[in-house]
């Protein structure tokens, strides 16, 4: 059965809804951690270079890597859930890629870049145990530990930031267009009009 009823009951499917929330929620909090994250680690550097602000206390830098730490973490978790509930979603959902060009268009703007997302999240994941590793051993040691290990912390992080020559920028990037062409829609084909053009023509 491939009638209207069967579309009904394919919208009705509680995994494609489930997913469907999943892949809202988490792809908000994907993109708005990256941005905060972003944000935070601008602070680190003079405005429109790579090169640390030499202004900025040890304080203050411990604080702004704690604070990419745990941005890291969120962005990392709400990506994984982004990427499996769209999976999912493109699974379960009861339209045609034929008819419907905005959804092959949106689905290339996003699993085009997961590459890239694996390997910058290799680069978190580096970070995030040199950070823990760091906090362990000023726990230990005292503040002057910090500036023991300062020099790697800041080589991690502006080789995070300038991975692969700003394919990540790109990507996010691509991400706001998929999302602008989920909710405009272009190039969907109106079956109902063109079914009812065909009857008239018979």
């Amino acid at each position: 059965m491939t009638g209207p009823s069967h579309v009904a009951k394919s919208w009705d499917d509680r995994i494609l809804r489930t997913a469907i929330m999943f892949l809202v929620f988490a792809g908000a909090l994907w993109l708005g951690g990256s941005v905060y994250r972003a944000m935070i680690a601008n602070e680190l550097f003079i405005a429109g270079s790579l090169e640390f602000d030499p202004n900025i206390r040890p304080a203050q830098e411990q604080t702004l890597y704690q604070l990419i730490f745990a941005s890291s973490i969120v962005v990392l978790i709400s990506y994984a859930v982004t990427l499996i509930s769209a999976i999912i979603v493109l699974w379960r959902i009861p339209l045609k890629i034929k008819e419907n060009g905005w959804l092959l268009m949106a689905s290339l703007l996003v699993f085009v870049f997961v590459p890239v997302e694996i390997f910058t999240a290799w680069l978190d994941i580096h970070f995030f145990w040199l950070w823990d590793w760091t906090t362990d051993t000023v726990a230990a040691q005292g503040p002057q530990a910090f500036l023991d290990v300062q020099t790697e912390l800041r080589k991690t992080i502006s080789h995070r930031i300038g991975a692969l020559a700003g394919l990540p920028v790109m990507a996010a990037l691509c991400y706001i267009t998929a999302a602008i062409v989920v909710i405009w829609q272009p190039m969907r084909r109106n079956t109902e009009t063109e079914v009812h053009h065909d009857t008239e023509t018979e």
